[in-house]
């Protein structure tokens, strides 16, 4: 039975060879395509997970709408599993070039984690200096040396967050945190970030941070994108949350506490103003009584002296007469 069915399966094959190998060809592209696609994967992956940590890139980020003040940092890097963390700033704007506006990420050059890649020219060094988004600069009729114009697109003013509304071009950059196509989305502008421009620390105006960087211990050793690296950063990431309510008490009061004495310095201000003013409308007061007695004494010697030169004028008139 088994010998007349294999006899059989040979000769199906060759009366019908064409067909045949159509299909085992066909079967053979399709695995080696599954293969590669299955290779590919991990490969993927093992070279980002390489590249961020070569890059330093964050595990986890930290905003607040007040802003975050050192006090802040300190609490995060005390958290159990932080291994460091670093303040930077970052705001959206608008970005006029060649008369178009767009929305751009304005971010901080950080020393330690986000770092960038530099893909033409160099990095920025004073206020009014920028690196711009090597993948935006790309068919646009933009080079560097150029200068970019930005503004707030809101009612505040730029100058709360920049010193300058007015940056050159000095190179170009790539950055771990953009690895995909989209740049993010914003309350700006048409509600989409269009790039990212990298500008020194200095070049902010804030008083606080905008967000904080953290790096967790062991993440560097598991591979980005798995679940034991997301597992991990969790456990960290619970535990910074532990501490949000008790951080946002804090700044609300250091913001409350500002404004009050704020309010009292105003207030004793406007308590001394108008002491001086009683004290200036007693002073004003007493010049104007003592400014009457010496027109009241000056209107008296006055009559004397009148009443003394009739009395002369008298005399005289006497001689005459006699």
């Amino acid at each position: 039975m088994k010998k007349a069915l294999r006899k059989n399966f040979y000769m199906e094959i060759r009366h019908s060879l064409g067909r045949f190998l159509s299909i085992f060809f066909i079967v053979a592209i399709g695995c080696a395509f599954f293969s590669g696609i299955r290779a590919s994967e991990p490969d993927m992956r093992y070279s980002g997970d390489a590249y961020f940590d070569e890059k330093n890139l964050m595990d986890i980020q930290v905003m607040s709408t007040m802003g975050l003040t050192e006090d802040d940092l300190d609490a995060i890097r005390a958290v159990d599993g932080v291994l460091d963390a670093e303040g930077s700033y970052a705001t959206d704007v608008l970005c006029t070039i060649r008369g178009n506006q767009v929305a751009v990420h304005v971010m901080a050059l950080q020393d330690k984690m986000n770092q960038v890649q530099l893909e033409d020219g160099r990095l920025p060094k004073k206020e009014n200096e920028c690196v711009i988004d090597a993948d935006y600069l790309d068919g646009k009729n933009l080079k560097i040396g150029d200068k970019i114009t930005l503004s707030s697109g809101t009612s505040d003013s730029l100058e709360d967050t920049l010193k300058t509304d007015i940056f050159t071009i000095v190179g170009t950059v790539s950055s771990p945190e953009y690895i995909a196509f989209h740049r993010g989305s914003t309350t700006i502008g048409n509600g989409s970030v269009s790039a990212f421009l990298c500008v020194p620390e200095k070049a902010f105006s804030l008083d606080v941070y905008t967000e904080i960087t953290v790096q967790v211990e062991g993440a560097k050793e598991a591979t980005a994108f798995t679940k034991e690296y997301e597992e991990h950063v969790d456990s960290v990431l619970k535990k910074v949350h532990a501490i949000k309510a008790e951080r946002e008490q804090a700044r609300y009061d250091e913001i409350t506490s500002t404004a009050q004495e704020k309010v009292d310095e105003a207030q004793e201000e406007l308590a001394q103003a108008e002491q001086d003013l009683a004290d200036g409308k007693k002073r004003q007061k007493k010049n104007l009584q003592v400014q009457e007695r010496n027109l009241m004494q000056r209107r008296k010697n006055l009559n004397e002296e009148e009443i003394s030169w009739q009395l002369r004028s008298l005399n005289w008139s006497s001689r005459e007469i006699f």
